[in-house]
């Protein structure tokens, strides 16, 4: 074989390998979006939203799931404009999330800020109980969507959920083709759902280590957390999943164990996509290992065990909080650095809520 036909067989060995590396970190089609209508601006917007905002109501309809209603507010910055960033809630997502510093500060900074509040919870996919989290996840990418197609005005398109929001987050990315359009994300203390059958499983899945050493875009040292939902956790995931089966101290079978694996962010298969090359991702984790903790930093820890390469995402970290209030309150934890989480998250958020899609 000739130099140059040897030069060119192992360029093309090169390019199948990093193919094929991409390939299986990347979704072939993503799941179906839903539908929006009825949308109707509201006199007043009802009590939980920033001040200022403007609020509107609307219907929402995804496969496998009951219709359900939702109010988001938005407010536009009285300066020149950088983006928009969408705040998804922690919990139920029944109450806005984003009133007060957070709203405030990136508003100051140029960006158009938007609110949402679900009529009932967004993980019952029956209206009072649950089937699936993967499906109900429809319901949050179905808004993100709208976001962008009806609500953004140019700059970083960006979302910031926390706990249960974060994972609404991340089911938009992993399974509903988010990456496509947002352009930074800000998950705090989760995403919580990111391996249900561990956080529901008994017996309890094993400890895990948050961010070993070695692991991309860690910022702090390692430390450990079960993965199991507990403090109440485990009676609304039961709801939301459909089996009260939930770490409820009994074995559970492994028909319970196969439907928790997959509803899951991570189902073991290789269809949901973390490749996000146009996507800067943050992760936000309390570590409070001499006090309470819970669940949100080792489910968390699945998640963000799938990005091995910087490629992956447009820019990634995942940061160690310590002295969290409570085992979800990252903002006013510290980094490693001493930073207080809200300045950090903040930061970084007007630091990557840049336009990267055209």
């Amino acid at each position: 074989m000739s130099v140059k036909n040897a030069l060119f067989a192992a360029l093309v060995g090169f390019l199948t390998i990093c193919f094929c590396g991409s390939a299986a970190r990347a979704q072939g089609t993503p799941l179906p979006l839903g539908t929006i209508h009825r949308v109707t601006q509201l006199s007043s917007c009802p009590s939980g939203f920033s001040s200022g905002m403007t609020c509107f109501h609307g219907q929402m309809s995804c496969p496998n799931t009951v219709d359900i209603g939702f109010t988001y507010g938005s407010e536009i910055p009285s300066h020149a404009l950088r983006g928009t960033i969408v705040f998804f809630a922690g919990g139920d997502g029944t109450s806005p999330e984003g009133n007060g510093p957070y709203a405030t500060t990136y508003l100051a900074h140029g960006y158009h800020v938007v609110e949402l509040a679900w009529d009932t919870a967004w993980e019952d996919t029956l209206g009072g109980s649950g089937t699936s989290t993967k499906d109900a996840a429809c319901r949050p990418a179905t808004f993100l969507n709208f976001a962008h197609q009806s609500l953004y005005r140019g700059g970083g398109m960006c979302a910031q959920g926390g706990s249960a929001g974060s994972a609404a987050v991340a089911y938009s990315l992993a399974w509903y083709g988010s990456s496509n359009f947002l352009d930074n994300a800000e998950l705090l203390s989760g995403p919580v759902l990111s391996d249900v059958e561990q956080g529901c499983k008994v017996p309890n899945a094993p400890i895990t280590m948050v961010c070993p050493t070695g692991e991309l875009g860690c910022n702090g040292a390692a430390w450990p957390d079960s993965p199991a939902y507990v403090q109440g956790d485990q009676v609304m995931v039961g709801q939301w999943s459909g089996d009260a089966a939930c770490n409820a101290g009994q074995v559970t079978s492994n028909t319970s164990n196969l439907k928790w694996k997959a509803m899951s962010i991570i189902d073991g298969t290789t269809n949901p996509s973390f490749l996000y090359p146009k996507t800067a991702l943050a992760g936000w984790l309390c570590s409070n290992v001499t006090s309470i903790q819970n669940n949100s930093a080792a489910q968390g820890e699945f998640f963000y065990q799938q990005f091995t390469a910087s490629g992956q995402t447009a820019g990634f970290s995942v940061t160690r909080i310590d002295h969290c209030d409570g085992p979800e309150g990252v903002d006013t934890g510290q980094t490693p650095q001493g930073v207080m989480g809200f300045i950090a998250i903040t930061d970084d958020m007007v630091a990557n809520c840049i336009r990267r899609h055209p």
